[in-house]
């Protein structure tokens, strides 16, 4: 275990006013800490006997005695702690200066700020969980809908790690026998039971396959399905942009091509996770090169979007190019939309289009949320939601791991059924045996570490 002499605080709670803030303060110097900052609500110092798990009431002190806040101190001693170091979390009132005083006292009495994710970095240093149920806690934090929330809480209790571990600890066995057997043919005894390993790496390949096949879902359940609301000009995209939305985002005038960029707002229907881009309108731009810009940023969306909702203005006669773009959407990723539901309908748009349509009006909400209802048809939402609930998610270092894995032990089910030599099977097992490890983190590097943690806020 590594040895951590350094004692770290950081604002626990996010930043800004608020009735309470937790301020997190972990190392071997935690209790000293607090030993200098905190007095009974009589003034007096605490014994330095501080109890496990206990919570102290009392007044936070300046170096020169001076009171700044009423706390609450909770203690909780190594290694029964999140850290496994001492830690002491600090609940003072929430207001920007209470908690820039009692950061600036801590650093003063031998206490350096928190790197981000720094605390989490520690409880893996120390064994308090493995880097996926580390990488878990910011998949949990970050969570904006129930499904990435549930799939963070499982693999934070350890779903994926009890998978991955058990494919390290069966490769060692593999490998634990063949180094056996090294010494055995010299002697000329061949103990080696290759149908029983040929039997354990077809087991381990199909598992992979099953893990991969959930990373396909990985990207949408953590980032949300990318919707891309494209149309002509002034057919109202804006305003049902906002009325998904529920607030004001973007700018809506009667003015043609108002939206000249892509406008991003996450939103989150029946716990699946949408990014609905709002786009400029698509029309020949003339001499406007900052319109041409969006009209091009546009049309990229288009072809990046997992659903595309096409709006068209239910009451004016469309133009050719909306003819041709009908024409033209994907069918199983798109759904039209014809707008203005509330004002009287044109002929012409009924019969231009030949495909179910979702009659909305962005301007009174009639309508929204049966287009919502079709996004999560479309993306196939209760596929999804029985994914999550039913398999694990990868994220991306997961799934480029197991991709990586496949081709060695592939290689060594290979080499075993071809009898090679057995210092040839164990550097084999041994590469795969790195890669199932380094999944789990029980081999590891820094450069790793940091990529994974500077993901993490300050104070996790």
């Amino acid at each position: 275990m590594p040895r951590h002499t350094d004692t770290i605080a950081a604002l626990a709670t996010p930043s800004g006013e608020s009735g309470i803030a937790v301020v997190r303060v972990s190392g071997e110097g935690a209790l000293a800490a607090l030993s200098r900052v905190l007095r009974t609500p009589a003034g007096r110092p605490f014994p330095d006997a501080w109890e496990h798990r206990r919570l102290y009431h009392g007044r936070f002190v300046a170096p020169d005695e001076t009171p700044l806040d009423d706390v609450m101190a909770a203690v909780m001693r190594a290694p029964e702690s999140y850290t496994g170091e001492d830690v002491v979390e600090v609940s003072c009132h929430g207001g920007g200066a209470v908690v820039a005083r009692v950061l600036e006292t801590l650093y003063a009495h031998d206490v350096r700020p928190a790197e981000p994710g720094e605390f989490t970095r520690w409880a893996f240093l120390n064994g308090k969980m493995d880097l996926i149920q580390a990488e878990a806690v910011a998949d949990l934090i970050h969570a904006r809908t129930e499904v990435q929330r549930s799939v963070a809480e499982r693999q934070l209790r350890g779903a994926l790690s009890e998978r991955m571990g058990a494919l390290a600890t069966r490769m060692t066995e593999i490998l634990a026998e063949i180094e056996a057997n090294i010494d055995f043919i010299e002697e000329g005894i061949d103990a080696f039971d290759a149908p029983r390993a040929l039997a354990t790496i077809g087991h381990q390949l199909g598992e992979i396959d099953d893990l991969l096949g959930s990373a396909a879902f990985a990207r949408p359940l953590r980032d949300g399905f990318r919707v891309v609301i494209a149309g002509p000009v002034n057919a109202g995209k804006s305003s049902l942009f906002n009325r998904l939305l529920g607030d004001g985002r973007a700018i809506v005038t009667d003015i043609p091509g108002t939206t000249r960029d892509v406008l991003r707002e996450s939103i989150s229907i029946d716990g699946i996770p949408f990014v609905i881009h709002d786009t400029a309108g698509l029309r020949e731009a003339g001499s406007d090169r900052v319109e041409a810009i969006g009209i091009e940023r546009a049309r990229g969306a288009v072809l990046d979007a997992d659903v595309i909702v096409f709006v068209v203005d239910g009451s004016e006669a469309p133009a050719p190019d909306v003819r041709r773009a009908l024409g033209h959407l994907d069918a199983a990723r798109a759904l039209v939309v014809v707008n203005k539901s509330d004002l009287p309908p044109h002929a012409d748009v009924t019969a231009m289009i030949d495909r179910p349509v979702i009659a909305v009006s962005a301007e009174t909400g009639a309508g929204v949320d049966e287009l919502k209802r079709a996004l999560l048809a479309t993306v196939r939402s209760e596929t999804l939601a029985r994914m999550a609930r039913e398999r694990v998610i990868l994220n991306a270092r997961l799934v480029s791991l197991l991709e990586s894995v496949r081709g060695p032990l592939a290689e060594l089910g290979r080499a075993v059924r071809d009898r090679e030599a057995l210092e040839i099977l164990a550097a084999r097992a041994r590469e795969v045996l790195a890669y199932y490890e380094e999944a789990t983190g029980r081999r590891y590097s820094d450069d790793l570490l940091d990529v994974i943690f500077s993901r993490f806020c300050i104070g996790k």
